[in-house]
This record gives C-alpha cells, sequence and structure tokens, in this order.
C-alpha cells in the first residue's frame, strides 16, 4: 500500500509548483459596485487629504490654495465616478478612474547641495 501512495505523492509535486501560473482574475459585479460606493462615500476625504500633500510640497500658501482646488476637483471626479460605477455596476470593467499624473520629475535641478556652487 505505501510502495503504491508513494509514487502518487511524487507525481503531484508539479502540479502544485505550478498553481501559481494562471490569468489575473476577472472584475466582478460585486468588485465595481464596492469600488462605486467606496467612490462616493469617502470623495469628501480628498478636500482634506490634497491640500495636506500639497503643504508638505510646496508650503502653506501653495497646499491652502492649489491644494484645495485640486482636492474639490478630485472630490467632484470620484463622486461622479462612484455614481457611474454604481449605475452601471451590473457591467464588470476595470475601474474608470485614472491613475495620478506622475511628472517623472525625482529631484530638483539643480540638486540641493549644488544650489550655493551652482556655476
Amino acid at each position: 500500500m505505501r510502495k503504491t501512495l508513494l509514487p502518487l505523492a511524487f507525481a503531484f509535486l508539479p502540479a502544485l509548483g505550478m498553481a501559481d501560473l494562471r490569468l489575473p482574475p476577472k472584475p466582478t459585479m460585486m468588485e465595481k459596485l464596492g469600488r462605486g460606493v467606496a467612490n462616493v462615500t469617502l470623495a469628501v476625504s480628498e478636500v482634506f487629504d490634497s491640500p495636506y500633500i500639497a503643504t508638505q510640497q510646496g508650503g502653506g500658501t501653495y497646499g491652502d490654495t492649489f491644494g484645495f482646488t485640486q482636492g474639490l476637483s478630485r472630490m467632484v471626479m470620484d463622486t461622479g465616478v462612484g455614481a457611474l460605477e454604481i449605475a452601471t455596476f451590473f457591467i464588470p470593467t476595470k475601474s474608470m478612474k485614472m491613475p495620478a499624473h506622475d511628472t517623472g520629475q525625482v529631484e530638483p535641478y539643480p540638486p540641493a547641495d549644488l544650489k550655493d556652487n551652482w556655476y
């Protein structure tokens, strides 16, 4: 009995190793509905989050003006996209929200340590 179970156990080992090789899961209706409800209910947080991040990047005046305006804009966008996702949740799709824009600028030019000795 043991002699027949041992080869069978070794026969299933490759199947366990290949278990992670699969396509990404398809979006479902409930995920879309959940995203829509989250966007609608949490959109107000953008009014507080955007000025905070803008203040960290550019200072107080920049955060109070640009950050607040950007927060209002994102709040309206998130509310609209969330309402659209709730209205069309029965058609499962990926998220309709665009990712944040990346400027690609990592460090300011010139570098901070060369500002005093820049030619």
